[in-house]
């Protein structure tokens, strides 16, 4: 199987980086893009992208040799490269082609310009991120451009597969980021179905009993999360027995967060966070060590399924990256 990418935004990299650890050669036609931030992570980022592909030039590609055309650099562009769908389906029938936009093809946005904070925003994610009366945050890197970039993969293989099946002759996939970034809210929408109620961000809370806590546990950050547990439960689980008085015990007792902070810092500072989360997993609740990149590319979860990847870097450099996020059964 044969995949050819056509340009080198996020949606289009990381469909190609998935179809190539999938079995397809993928071929790629660079189509240069404004440098975004710093030169380290831009070098970063391609290392990452760039693993089991092929640059080539647009002259003397023959298109009878792919399966399917994954390409998010817009109609415009493609047209200056000579291909449109019309023709391309004409000359081969068999070959799909899987365009990715942050909008789409059609609707009143789909030639507008839009970074992956835009798609986040117009997706709906960004209206429930941060905090109640505070700017809206944006989720870090391209997500919305590499979701779609996933749904772009899945196309392309799907479509190969009925074509060689004999099923269908190749077709045009138009995928947008805003489209596929919905989907990740759809949760939401049965609350404002059957209660007329829409999803809002909350302000800051404190308490061991709602939404959870990030606190410094003997060698780093853990998330402190029991959810529907009373806080009786978790305070005795952390140890805090002595503010658990007659009276505190009883049902709907508010719990004396201003009195238990400090002892709560003090509890969970005092055993590593790994041992908190075995502790809290055998019992259902949902603790969790908070990592930055390196660390989870070198913590025990990831060593253990092998889902990390090396690659060297121009200057020679071992680095390590993340693997596919599947396994198959011969790998377990």
């Amino acid at each position: 199987m044969r995949l050819l990418q056509i340009g080198s935004g996020s949606a289009a990299e990381y469909a190609g980086l998935l179809a190539s650890e999938l079995g397809f050669s993928v071929d790629r036609v660079p189509v240069a893009t404004e440098p975004d931030g710093d030169p380290v992570d831009t070098r970063a980022r391609e290392l990452f992208l760039s693993r089991g592909k092929r640059d080539v030039n647009r002259e003397g590609l023959s298109f009878a040799d792919y399966d399917a055309i994954v390409e998010d650099v817009g109609p415009a562009a493609l047209r200056g490269l000579g291909i449109t769908w019309t023709r391309l389906h004409a000359q081969h029938p068999g070959l799909s082609l899987v365009s990715v936009s942050p909008f789409g093809a059609s609707g009143p946005y789909a030639n507008w310009h839009a970074t992956d904070l835009t798609a986040q925003a117009a997706g709906g994610v960004v209206h429930v991120s941060g905090r109640d009366g505070e700017p809206p945050r944006a989720l870090p890197q391209d997500v919305a451009l590499m979701i779609a970039g996933l749904h772009a993969a899945t196309a392309a293989l799907s479509t190969t597969y009925a074509v060689a099946a004999g099923t269908e002759t190749g077709v045009h996939v138009d995928i947008s980021a805003q489209d596929t970034l919905m989907h990740h809210w759809t949760r939401h929408v049965a609350d404002y179905a059957y209660c007329g109620m829409t999803t809002r961000r909350h302000g800051e809370q404190t308490g061991i009993e709602v939404t959870g806590h990030v606190a410094p546990a003997a060698d780093g950050l853990v998330f402190v999360h029991a959810l529907r547990q009373p806080w009786q439960d978790v305070a005795a689980f952390l140890g805090l027995g002595e503010f658990l008085t007659e009276s505190l015990m009883q049902p709907g007792a508010e719990q004396p967060w201003d009195a238990m902070a400090g002892a709560f810092e003090d509890a969970v500072a005092a055993r590593p966070r790994y041992d908190w989360c075995h502790d809290a997993a055998d019992l259902g609740w949902t603790f969790a060590p908070v990592e930055d990149p390196w660390a989870v590319l070198s913590g025990p979860q990831n060593g253990a399924r092998g889902s990390t990847d090396e690659a060297s870097t121009d200057e020679g450099l071992r680095t390590r990256l993340p693997g596919v996020p599947w396994r198959f059964e011969d790998q377990l």
